[in-house]
């Protein structure tokens, strides 16, 4: 298909502020201002009118500055004002009879509709039919945005100067999708299979990442070999608690045996109080004695009591009566803790006795108690069970790491498959090294012509990989960047007619001031042979400087815009269009 023609209409009036014609070949929007005036008169809007017609996002940035990101206000209120509309013609030869032809609309306003052949559709189902017309495509794989960036190198939201990559934050697997269909290397659908499973493998490649680092392993191969480190200790430890103890009697009997250690260890406690107490009584009772037996010097005890009654009168006993009742204190505290001592004494031998009672009833359970190593066998019992569940856990995350690794293996057998070369391929593909060679021919005489250089485009089986790359190019310069994409761009259409690939017959290129002269006239001269037209923003001054002649200036250009002539103000196209129309 071919633009025939584009329209600026003023909806509320109805009126056709600007009409242009486009014709084969090389077509000039031509910015006539001098250098320090130029890229204000709507050259570059021209060609996003174009991408919005194409089906771009952002209709906004039609009145915007993608370089300072500022809206021009004056521009904005008058298509808001006047509910501007972009029409376009296309058709299928730019000869009559035009063949195929659709009319297509896309209101610029906020809030504006999109209308294909006077049907108004949302914008989803605008690009979809696009895909259908353009390019033969009625499942919208790839979309028609995908592909409509490698026929038109103006982004309404900025430019990219990788042109092969150009696409907003596309991956490799979509970029695949997009070059195969323009190589006629695949079926789309085997293509959105593969980005199907890329992207369902990088899925799961995070899963698993995300995983290991939650759990903290590394790979399976780790997590086998601690698990052999557990397991043999898990056996060690077993073997020192079955030296201490039977783990199933231990296990069978555990209640009986959890009973006889604490009534053992109760009356361990009790005993040890008692043994202490009997201790502190016959101390206490040693000092009575002592205190019975000790010689008292009777004539200072007599001449202090005198002294004392000399000084307290009124003292009605006597010496005598004094130390008989001392005496009897201490034979009173004697028989006291006498009396104690044999109650100490006979609840210890009873306690002594209920536990050889409990030893003899008991041996079974209590020979560990008796040789304390019951804490040691529990203490064993609870390493062994941490282990077990250690081991558990280990044997869970192998168990896991396996499972993702054999659902990886799957899933890359399954995109070797649809890779290029695989079984899902052999039937329906085309072999992508007579693709390449095919258009390689146009491509290096094209850039051989240009700028004398000798590019060769390649192609990447490897779907892990950019699908195409280009190599054996000289110079790094913006110029040689952009004479090579108007090179590669030429080529393509000649392949793609040679070869019956339905695609857009059209290029559209933003300011290519930067190319020199000689390469310039010969990028006019390829563009003018081909069955395409190359629609390029350019300035007056550069066709001036670049040789090419008024009168075929005159007959290239579409759209001559100036600061008396902006694109919003207001002019036909129509007789420079119809210079170059049959």
């Amino acid at each position: 298909m071919y633009i025939k023609s584009l329209r600026i209409r003023n909806t509320k009036s109805n009126e056709i502020v600007r009409e242009v014609f486009f014709h084969l070949g090389a077509n000039f929007v031509v910015d006539t201002e001098s250098s320090e005036r130029h890229n204000k008169v709507g050259k570059t809007t021209f060609l996003k009118l174009i991408d919005v017609l194409m089906g771009a996002n952002n209709k906004k940035l039609v009145y915007t500055d993608r370089e300072t990101n500022s809206e021009t206000p004056a521009l904005r209120d008058f298509i808001i004002n006047h509910r501007i509309a972009a029409e376009m013609t296309i058709v299928q030869r730019l000869e009559a009879p035009y063949g195929e032809t659709h009319e297509l609309k896309v209101d610029l306003f906020p809030h504006g509709s999109y209308f294909i052949d006077d049907q108004r559709v949302n914008a989803k189902s605008y690009r979809k039919r696009l895909n259908e017309i353009f390019f033969g495509i009625e499942n919208d794989i790839p979309t028609f945005r995908n592909l409509i960036h490698s026929f038109i190198r103006v982004s309404v939201g900025g430019d990219d100067n990788s042109f092969l990559r150009n696409l907003p934050h596309a991956s490799n697997a979509v970029y695949r999708g997009v070059y195969n269909f323009l190589f006629d290397v695949s079926n789309p659908e085997l293509d959105n299979q593969l980005s199907k499973l890329n992207t369902k493998l990088k899925q799961a490649q995070e899963s698993l990442r995300q995983y290991k680092r939650v759990n903290g392993v590394e790979d399976s191969e780790q997590q086998r070999q601690i698990l052999v480190a557990l397991e043999s200790e898990l056996s060690r430890v077993k073997r020192q608690a079955d030296d201490i103890f039977d783990s199933e009697v231990y296990k069978a009997n555990r209640d009986a045996i959890v009973s006889a250690r604490a009534r053992y260890a109760e009356l361990a406690d009790r005993l040890s109080e008692i043994r202490y107490r009997i201790e502190r009584n016959e101390s206490t009772l040693g000092g009575a004695y002592e205190e019975k037996k000790r010689q008292v010097d009777l004539d200072i005890s007599r001449r202090f009591f005198d002294e004392v009654c000399s000084m307290i009168p009124g003292v009605n006993k006597t010496f005598e009566e004094m130390v008989d009742f001392n005496s009897k204190i201490v034979d009173n505290k004697i028989a006291y803790f006498k009396s104690i001592n044999a109650d100490l004494q006979s609840e210890y031998f009873a306690l002594e006795e209920e536990r050889r009672k409990l030893l003899d009833d008991s041996s079974q359970y209590l020979s560990l108690v008796t040789q304390d190593r019951i804490d040691e066998y529990e203490r064993l019992s609870a390493e062994l069970m941490r282990i077990q569940q250690d081991i558990g856990k280990r044997k869970e995350i192998v168990g896991t790491l396996e499972r993702y690794d054999r659902d990886l293996a799957i899933m890359r057998d399954e995109i070797q498959d649809y890779s290029t070369g695989g079984d899902k391929r052999s039937a329906e593909s085309n072999d992508y090294l007579s693709m390449m060679t095919s258009f390689n021919g146009y491509f290096g005489q094209l850039a051989s012509a240009i700028n004398s250089e000798n590019p060769i485009l390649t192609y990447s089986p490897d779907t892990e990989k950019f699908p195409v790359s280009i190599t054996e190019i000289s110079g790094t310069s913006t110029g040689t960047r952009k004479s090579l994409i108007a090179a590669f761009d030429l080529a393509y259409q000649q392949f793609a007619i040679e070869n019956q690939i339905k695609t857009p017959r059209f290029i559209v290129h933003d300011v290519i001031e930067n190319i020199e002269g000689d390469d310039l006239r010969a990028i006019i001269d390829s563009a003018n042979v081909i069955e395409a037209q190359y629609i390029v923003a350019i300035l007056k001054e550069k066709l001036d400087s670049s040789n090419i002649s008024e009168r075929e200036q005159s007959s290239l250009r579409i759209l001559e815009l100036s600061s008396d002539d902006k694109l919003f103000e207001g002019k036909s196209d129509s007789s420079q269009g119809e210079n170059r129309q049959g």
